[in-house]
């Protein structure tokens, strides 16, 4: 029987507060520029559209809720520093890849960290980093070595044993950790993006609930966007939809939805805290994928997220109350003091992959960008790309704009059943493996 409260509203999006509401558009609409999807990297790209074009008008267009879709339903890591898997340092061309990388995960970090000061943002922004850790060493490969390279990166890491872990947590679930700093941040995802929705500027007109249903380029240049109730002709679009891109027949062969759910407690009481040392607020992910991601939260409360699945018709509500007994578990092998009942919310949500790890940003036509596909990483780098790829679709160039054109396009997957298949096996098989960090 689905509990009562497993209604698949994320407790991020619940605690940010009332959002600013936008009409729905309908009839036949033209304009200068259109950003499809109000996440991380729609805002970005409406924001910086409307700081080089004060005069032109800029469309922001959602299917839903401006910034309450994975921009709101995400676990909050701001990436500036990712860590690097055993043996990419190792060579001339694994520390240049690496390093290319990097570049953009430290601009995208330092984007966040800029606007959360710019716009005065209360969303908990926490820069002092977060930590890699597992019960078995073997599931954490190379951590010396990895935090040798990383600091001689100019990075910062330290290794963690299982004392400084229990010290640092204030539990003993964890054997093994890498801290990596170097402006990795923690947030309130939710309360970010409604910051960000709550300072664009007035020129730019935000509609919600309303959904681009095919998207036809014109020849020359833009294109025309079919909606359920009009159209909008656009000069250029702007494409930010992540995991749904393949709804409008963009890169159907090239990225693909994985569904993660997530449970939110309840505040944590004063002797639950007394159980964990009064620790500070804390972000934990598991290196190796199907892992768990927990948090200890400013507000004191603990988020964890254990699954990763293929399931592009959504997590039912069924599934969802099964995910919850599992974030339970979760909970249970972790916080033994806290009672069962101590889950507040729980929701599903969907991360934008592809087969290589890399992300999509490039012109499809002429007049026509995408920026997407961030693989775990979006909440810094949607933030980030969205922005490069306003001032590359205004033809402006820097730097970080060529590092990000540059990049290895995704890979080829195959469509259908097959895929279905395959995508199901190896996330199974992922999960099965992370079993002991669950």
């Amino acid at each position: 029987m689905t509990p009562a409260n497993v209604t698949d509203r994320s407790g991020w999006v619940a605690l940010a507060g009332n959002y600013r509401a936008f009409p729905q558009l309908a009839g036949v609409n033209k304009t200068d520029w259109l950003v499809i999807g109000g996440g991380f990297t729609g805002l970005a790209a409406a924001r910086r559209l409307a700081e080089l074009h004060p005069q032109d008008r800029i469309m922001l267009i959602d299917r839903k809720r401006l910034g309450q879709g994975a921009s709101g339903r995400n676990s909050g890591f701001a990436v500036a520093m990712e860590m690097p898997g055993p043996g990419d340092l190792n060579s001339a061309k694994g520390r240049a890849d690496y390093l290319e990388h990097a570049a953009i995960h430290k601009a995208a970090g330092a984007e966040v960290k800029r606007l959360v000061t710019d716009l005065g943002i209360a969303c908990d922004y926490d820069p002092n980093g977060y930590i890699f850790a597992v019960r078995e060493r073997a599931k954490f490969k190379a951590l010396e070595e990895r935090a040798r390279a990383l600091n001689d990166l100019g990075g910062e890491a330290k290794v963690l044993d299982a004392a400084a872990l229990k010290s640092r947590l204030g539990i003993s679930f964890y054997n093994h950790g890498l801290w990596i700093g170097a402006g990795n941040a923690l947030l309130q995802p939710a309360r970010f993006a409604k910051g960000l929705i709550d300072n664009l500027p007035p020129q730019i007109e935000c509609y919600e609930n309303t959904e681009a249903v095919t998207i036809t380029p014109n020849g020359t240049g833009g294109a025309t966007v079919t909606l359920a109730q009009g159209s909008i002709q656009a000069a250029r679009v702007i494409i930010g939809l992540n995991a749904f891109m393949p709804r409008l027949g963009i890169k159907q062969d090239r990225v693909f939805p994985i569904s993660l759910t997530a449970s939110l407690t309840r505040p944590l009481a004063p002797a639950e805290e007394e159980e964990m040392g009064r620790a500070a607020p804390w972000g934990m992910l598991c290196p190796i994928e199907g892992g768990a991601t927990v948090r200890l939260t400013a507000d004191r409360r603990i988020l964890m997220r254990n699954t990763a699945e293929y399931e592009p018709a959504g997590i039912s509500e069924k599934m969802l109350a099964k995910r919850r007994e599992w974030h339970e578990m979760g909970l249970r092998h972790r916080f033994p003091f806290l009672p069962k009942d101590a889950i507040e919310f729980t929701w599903s949500g969907h991360m934008c992959a592809s087969r290589n790890w890399s992300f999509v940003f490039e012109a499809l036509s002429p007049g026509v960008f995408a920026a997407g596909c961030y693989n775990g990483a979006g909440l810094a780098r949607g933030t980030l790309l969205g922005k490069l790829m306003a001032e590359h679709a205004s033809g402006e160039t820097s730097p970080l704009i060529k590092n990000a054109l540059a990049q290895e396009k995704p890979s080829w997957i195959p469509t259908g059943p097959l895929f279905t298949l395959i995508a199901k096996i190896r996330l199974g098989h992922e999960l099965r493996r992370a079993r002991s960090e669950h």
